[in-house]
């Protein structure tokens, strides 16, 4: 295991961590965030195992993708409330067609770009649309004063950058062209979006009573 990896799972376990101890001052949406961290942690804990057994990390992000996609948009269900029903819906289908994209296109010992890019695009989506919500919203609170502001910008530049990065991925191994530079852009990336993550948990734990 790389060090740059083990910082990786160390951020994501204090964020669990702290997200588990101030759980039952988190508002819903947080306490969905705290278990996705968990999730994700266990994800990433697991692939270090099949990569030590087989030398491929890919299995377990045919599991994970799924549940990340049923906590994102789960978080992002209790703002879009015009939006519920699409993501309800959604849910069903992002889980049938994963199912197919496993079973037929990429198996587990390749990365599920089929089902990572779909993904991504509702992420992107969710994130512009709560941004339409909150500039409508701006005169109950200044933007830059909100942690929800910055966990959905944080998840604007990540998946919209993954949206571009994970086209190009499978090909460029086909090709066997070097994917160094993106998976080191992801890293930062991914560690910029879990530690936004882990300090608008503990801001939402902080948050007055009457604040919604």
């Amino acid at each position: 295991m790389s060090t740059r990896f083990l910082i990786y799972l160390i951020v994501l376990l204090i964020t669990w961590i702290m997200g588990l101890y101030n759980f039952k001052k988190l508002s819903s949406p947080y306490r969905v965030l705290t278990i996705f961290i968990l999730v994700t942690f266990i994800s990433e804990l697991t692939t270090r195992i099949f990569i030590k057994e087989y030398r491929n990390s890919c299995p377990p992000y045919h599991i994970y993708q799924p549940l990340q996609y049923f906590f994102i948009t789960t978080f992002y269900f209790h703002y879009l409330k015009k939006s519920r029903a699409i993501i309800c819906w959604s849910w069903v289908a992002f889980i049938i067609f994963s199912m197919i994209n496993t079973s037929l296109m990429q198996d587990v010992w390749m990365v599920p770009t089929n089902a990572m890019l779909p993904s991504n695009i509702i992420y992107v989506l969710c994130s512009l649309l709560l941004f339409k919500n909150m500039l409508q919203h701006t005169e109950e609170k200044q933007l830059l004063r909100q942690g929800l502001f910055w966990y959905n910008t944080s998840t604007l530049i990540l998946y919209t950058f993954n949206f571009f990065c994970w086209s190009f991925f499978n090909f460029l191994l086909r090709t066997k062209n070097s994917t160094l530079a993106l998976s080191d852009i992801t890293y930062v990336l991914n560690m910029q979006y879990y530690l936004t993550t882990g300090i608008v948990i503990y801001l939402d734990s902080r948050r007055s009573p009457n604040e919604q």
